[in-house]
């Protein structure tokens, strides 16, 4: 018996040598003629479990340390390992709960309380994670993992500010980190300071020149700055890195938007839809873009694919009933905006364009009514000013015209084409 014990002992140093010369096929074969020998060793079990778990047998991988852990109940890293083994198949709860064994075998085993709240994190109980992370950088403060999900932690309560703090941190400990400095780029983003994210993009981006996602998230920060030249050259390289990332189109279209470059727009978001047929966006922006080209019964079809993807979406059906304003049809335009106003009461514009279409159809009382709400819901805003004071104007109510007139002035540039006309007006009547 004793020479069996000890033959299994040998196979379990010849499986080590070839786990050294990375030969994982023989290393297998060792550690199973071993646990063959002697089903009660635990360690090989927890050996052969490691290299399962190395070639991603996560089923195969969990089952060994299963026994590594019956026949030695106090095997603090064999609970690790299987608790990293559930966080690899996101089994969270599973992997709580053997981290928590490891922990309470060994309370000063920092991995297993940063991996324990990377489980947390993953099921957004953010307050435990917070918790486990803390404890990690007690017990191991330049841990720098710790710092960056910690910073993410923050980026998910909207703490931006905060967010920046740790993700510094992480980068004072390790300042090549692709990861870390594209998250404190789209911090700065959050907190509109966009020349602040482009330095980290740009330095991710010389870390790893094939990161298109940090030539996309440049590209955004130049168009926050509408530097739209630069972000369309970023978008671009977006494309040749990854040519079915839809998101690269629809940005790019958006900065040919911005530039009025319509036709280019729409020949991205066509693109873009290629990869992407489901996306409501992408009919959105496309449906934008051939309205201002005028192409409306396109725009119509855009717009009514874009609600029947996405048919919670009041600034969809606002758009179309621009379009639909736009080339006469007042009545189906109402529905429009009456269907933005149920799904977002606050909507001013909708009341806006709404009121437009009564006013047109010279259902006067309704476009007063929705000019007022507008002006409730929007007091600093000319709009709703100039809208009801020309309806006022157009039922031949001078002095309320006059009134609306003139606190639409305030609002506005003097010089302006408009501005001069009212003010023509309000003297040639007197007001």
């Amino acid at each position: 018996m004793s020479n069996t014990i000890k033959d299994a002992e040998v196979w379990v140093e010849r499986g080590d040598e070839f786990v050294n010369s990375k030969d994982t096929e023989k290393a297998l074969e060792c550690y199973t003629r071993a646990i063959n020998l002697n089903p009660r060793m635990s360690h090989a079990f927890f050996k052969r479990g490691n290299l399962f778990f190395n070639s991603n047998m996560f089923k195969e991988a969990i089952s060994d340390f299963s026994s590594a852990i019956e026949l030695n109940p106090d095997f603090s890293f064999a609970y690790f390992k299987r608790g990293s083994t559930y966080l690899n198949i996101k089994y969270y709860n599973q992997a709580i709960s053997d981290f928590s064994s490891a922990i309470e075998l060994n309370p000063d085993f920092s991995f297993a309380y940063f991996k324990r709240g990377l489980c947390y994190f993953s099921l957004k109980n953010y307050e435990e994670a917070l918790d486990d992370f803390d404890k990690t950088l007690e017990l191991n403060p330049t841990y720098m993992p710790a710092h960056l999900n910690k910073g993410n932690i923050m980026f998910e309560w909207k703490n931006f500010k905060e967010a920046i703090l740790y993700y510094s941190r992480a980068l004072e400990i390790d300042p090549d980190q692709e990861k870390t400095l594209v998250a404190r780029g789209l911090a700065y983003i959050q907190l509109k300071q966009p020349n602040k994210a482009i330095i980290d993009f740009t330095t991710a981006i010389k870390l790893n020149p094939d990161s298109f996602l940090s030539y996309n998230y440049r590209g955004l920060a130049y168009s926050k700055m509408k530097e739209y030249n630069h972000a369309i050259e970023d978008f671009t390289i977006v494309i040749k890195l990854n040519h079915n990332f839809y998101e690269a189109y629809n940005n790019r279209g958006i900065a040919y938007f911005s530039k009025k470059k319509y036709e280019e727009a729409v020949e991205d978001y066509t693109k873009g839809i290629k990869f992407a047929p489901n996306s409501s966006i992408l009919y959105f922006n496309r449906a934008n873009s051939l309205y201002y080209l005028k192409q409306f019964a396109n725009a119509l079809f855009d717009f009514d694919k874009a609600i029947e993807l996405n048919p919670n979406s009041p600034q969809i059906y606002y758009s179309r009933g621009n379009c639909r304003m736009y080339i006469h049809q007042y009545k189906e335009a109402i529905k429009d905006f009456s269907k933005a106003i149920t799904l977002n009461p606050k909507y001013f514009n909708a009341y806006i364009g709404r009121g437009n279409c009564y006013s047109k159809l010279k259902y006067y009382k309704k476009a007063l009514e929705d000019f007022t709400l507008s002006i409730e819901l929007k007091p600093d805003s000319h709009l709703g000013y100039l809208n009801r004071a020309m309806t006022f104007k157009a039922e031949g109510k001078i002095d309320r015209a006059a009134r609306d007139f003139n606190e639409f002035l305030k609002f506005v540039n003097p010089n302006t084409k408009t501005a001069v006309q009212i003010k023509n007006w309000l003297k040639s009547v007197g007001k």
